[in-house]
């Protein structure tokens, strides 16, 4: 996932990578791990998982670390690894080994790039897996997406299957019309998109905004209610609560995702969020599982709405509040969370005319929330404890405890349930 030539040189070996950048990589492989553990829990009795994955802004493969002289790991190699090590963990207790069936795709329209990533592979011991499993494109993404499309069809005709991972060059390169297509044409698929806060900020002004919003085809401008970019930019929390809550929402809306999350990395001792993530999906399964990411390596996550449901809504992302931190992800932000759900979701259970599947009703306000199903459950489960809902399996046995939680179980409003809460 690499930058403009400009920034990032193969011309003489690795080209030099700032330390910040790291985290993206460390985040890639966590959630490329934490993917192939939850898609493979069921599939006991089955053989083979396939799947392609796609890097879109590949590199060169390898990197020198500024101020270090260290060497990192791309992109590329990156994913090779965590697939292998999932591979490890998802075979470790079973009797019968499942085979990660993986297609990799590395597009890079820098020559320089996909010479070296060439050299790279072949030096680790991947050259005989060229053309087979692993396509190398020299080629600008939007061009090579149709490519790309066929080769995820070919590889998975029915499952239709794929993770693409942008870490873009600008903020014009996918545009929305590309991503809507992707998703189309491959119901499976899964967007992850990055983008530099800092060099947003650099070269954005309220005639640059506009070029973004006509090549990305959304609606940015309405989102600002008559502020100007230069405003914004004077506040680095409130520049980065305009990306998160105005373009963030434009994104998406125009994008055909069903569930998304739009939070920021962070890398060592960078408080505000040097990069901007936004993972989108059709399943909301899937949105959980980056959420559970985003819990786990806490550290290098921060998000600037609420804590509950309405995350996003004006009167958590208002402009010139004072920066206290942000929310992190942390033990902090967890009881905030648990907090904010546990009158949110009473309430949303109360308000419904009839009782409410698990999964439904995750699936209907995660878009909105930071707190994944797992925190959604405990919630839950203290409202079952405090008689205020009453939960009940498929075969009609009481659930108490989160742990045994399924989508499948009803929710419904106790006939006990404080009065409070009704309103």
């Amino acid at each position: 996932m690499a930058k403009k030539k400009k920034h990032y040189d193969w011309t003489d070996g690795p080209a030099t990578l700032e330390a910040h950048s790291l985290t993206k990589h460390d985040v890639l492989v966590g959630y490329l791990i934490r993917y192939f553990e939850q898609r493979t829990l069921n599939a006991r009795g089955r053989d083979r998982f396939r799947i392609t994955l796609v890097d879109g802004f590949c590199g060169g493969g390898l990197y020198t670390v500024a101020g270090s002289n260290e060497e990192a790991l791309g992109s590329p190699l990156r994913m090779l690894s965590a697939v292998e090590e999932a591979s490890v963990r998802i075979n470790r207790h079973r009797t019968k080994p499942l085979d990660l069936d993986v297609q990799y795709v590395f597009i890079d329209k820098d020559a320089r790039a996909i010479e070296h990533l060439t050299k790279v592979l072949q030096d680790r011991g991947y050259g005989a897996k060229l053309g087979r499993s692993i396509h190398l494109m020299r080629e600008d993404f939007t061009v090579a997406a149709p490519a790309v499309i066929g080769l995820v069809q070919r590889h998975t005709p029915q499952a239709q299957c794929a993770l693409f991972f942008l870490d873009q060059y600008g903020y014009t390169d996918v545009p929305a019309p590309l991503i809507r297509q992707i998703f189309s044409q491959l119901r499976n698929s899964e967007i992850v998109l990055t983008f530099h806060v800092q060099a947003f900020a650099k070269y954005t002004n309220d005639d640059f905004t506009d070029k973004i919003a006509t090549a990305l085809d959304i609606d940015i401008r309405g989102a600002l209610g008559g502020r100007s970019i230069e405003e914004l930019k004077s506040d680095d929390a409130d520049w980065r609560r305009f990306i998160q809550a105005a373009l963030y929402q434009g994104l998406v809306d125009n994008c055909g995702a069903d569930f998304f999350t739009p939070f920021f990395i962070r890398g060592t001792g960078s408080g505000h969020g040097e990069y901007w993530l936004v993972h989108l999906s059709q399943h909301h399964r899937a949105q959980d599982v980056m959420k559970q990411v985003h819990w786990e390596h806490h550290n290098h996550f921060v998000h600037y709405g609420g804590a509950g449901l309405d995350m996003l809504a004006t009167h958590t992302m208002g402009f010139r509040q004072k920066f206290t931190g942000g929310f992190r992800f942390d033990d902090v932000a967890s009881h905030q969370s648990a907090t904010a759900l546990r009158e949110q979701l009473a309430q949303n259970i109360f308000a419904r005319a009839a009782p409410v599947h698990i999964g439904e009703l995750f699936a209907s306000t995660c878009n909105r929330s930071p707190a994944t199903a797992g925190m959604y459950n405990s919630v839950l489960a203290d409202l079952v404890g405090e008689r205020d809902i009453v939960i009940t399996s498929a075969d009609g046995k009481r659930r108490k405890s989160a742990r045994y939680m399924r989508d499948t179980d009803v929710i419904e409003r106790s006939r006990q349930a404080n009065l409070i809460l009704v309103r």
